[in-house]
């Protein structure tokens, strides 16, 4: 834009007057206050977008399969991130010079989003952890299990997977990523809402129950302690509050079209107050994704963020309300999972950033693909019963003998 636009929208004060102290005119520039970290936001959805339209070309089977590789990718974090427990703060399998170096990463190089991984991994055990032990306890001990395409392996699989995912979740030490767990495992009892006699065959609640005193049991004492000790004063608890104030006065100065998308480092140390400093503590992100979008964006970002919210709801609406038959039990919880997984990662942007990580980002994008019903021509029928594949057998032999 010109100067004599750009100029003139608020919040602009600051890079006019540079442009006079270093005695130069002012000269084009584009909207956001940091360019170059607005364009690097924008590629950086490119692997988000890529996944999201990628489901979108799955058939159910195939999104049952990738809900089990997000699951086992899941429990390889745990074992890495016990690996770097056990090694200590200078374990070569950290992958980041920043990080928390006293507690398990995986991945990534926060403890939180690393716990948002457990979670969300945590609520796909739930969606497939019931058809599948109601097909094991059915009686069918061979083959392809009552019509839910569930297996004793995977069955036994999903269980141990979840016994991990629970461990690693209290051993991480994340505050709020162990409170969404117990969120997500409350939440795994509504996700077969319309399903209940498959889980009183398997008396759900109880199976969950013993699940969860066995992670305790692995975990022992040592572990529980360690988790116990971060609900104590945290120094970073009191910066929210501050990080809050300062982004909120940010984010007033520049409305209604914001400072940019990425420009939050560049614009938040202009309203940081020299009281507000906290010794070691520098604020990259506003630790609540709302307030930073609200800075970044301006207007245009609650907008989206509400018509979101609307389709989201639409969606969750059709997920509870009368079951589709032509959905097999696992598929139609996985839905539902879904829209859990997103609002318990929309919970935790309340007080962190979970979401501007690339790869929660996948699972986000995942979970919204999930949403969307397949091609109808890639749809895959329910599983066939014996007598009817010796029926379809017998009809596509037929015009062979005919022809005889």
């Amino acid at each position: 834009m010109p100067p004599l636009i750009w100029t003139h929208l608020p919040g602009r004060e600051l890079v006019v007057q540079t442009f006079s102290l270093l005695g130069h005119p002012a000269a084009w520039a584009p909207i956001s206050v940091a360019p170059e970290a607005t364009w690097l936001a924008f590629l950086s959805l490119l692997p988000p977008l890529a996944i999201f339209l990628a489901v979108l070309t799955l058939d159910w089977r195939e999104r049952r399969l990738m809900s089990f590789a997000l699951i086992a990718f899941g429990v390889v974090s745990v074992f890495l991130g016990l690996l770097q427990l056990a090694q200590g703060p200078t374990s070569p399998l950290r992958f980041f010079e920043f990080t928390n170096q006293t507690d398990p990463v995986g991945f990534f190089a926060n403890r939180n989003h690393f716990a948002a991984l457990l979670y969300c991994s945590i609520l796909l055990c739930g969606a497939m952890l019931a058809p599948q032990f109601a097909g094991l306890l059915s009686g069918r001990k061979k083959g392809r299990l009552s019509g839910d395409g569930s297996y004793p392996l995977a069955a036994i699989a999903v269980g141990v997977a979840l016994v991990v995912l629970i461990a690693g979740e209290v051993v991480s030490r994340s505050r709020a990523g162990v409170i969404l767990m117990v969120v997500a495992l409350v939440a795994g009892f509504v996700l077969y809402g319309d399903n209940r006699r498959a889980v009183e065959n398997v008396t759900f609640p109880r199976l969950l129950g013993a699940i969860v005193a066995l992670a305790i049991v692995l975990l022992g004492q040592a572990a529980l302690s360690r988790l116990l000790d971060r609900f104590d004063v945290d120094p970073l608890a009191d910066a929210r509050f501050v990080f809050a104030r300062s982004t909120i006065a940010a984010a007033k100065s520049v409305m209604p079209i914001g400072a940019g998308v990425g420009s939050f480092p560049s614009i938040y140390p202009t309203f940081e107050k020299s009281g507000d400093l906290l010794p070691g503590i520098y604020a990259n992100h506003a630790h609540n994704d709302f307030l930073e979008a609200w800075l970044e964006t301006g207007l245009i970002g609650p907008i989206l963020f509400v018509i979101f919210l609307i389709w989201l709801a639409r969606k969750a609406i059709a997920a509870w309300a009368s079951s589709n038959p032509d959905l097999l039990p696992v598929d139609r919880a996985l839905i539902r999972a879904s829209i859990l997984i997103i609002l318990l990662l929309l919970g935790h942007s309340f007080v962190d950033y979970p979401l501007r990580t690339g790869a929660m980002m996948a699972v986000f994008a995942l979970a919204c693909g999930l949403l969307i019903d397949p091609p109808i021509a890639s749809a895959p029928a329910a599983p066939l019963s014996n007598r009817n594949r010796q029926k379809l057998r017998r009809r596509t032999m037929a015009p062979s003998k005919l022809s005889q």
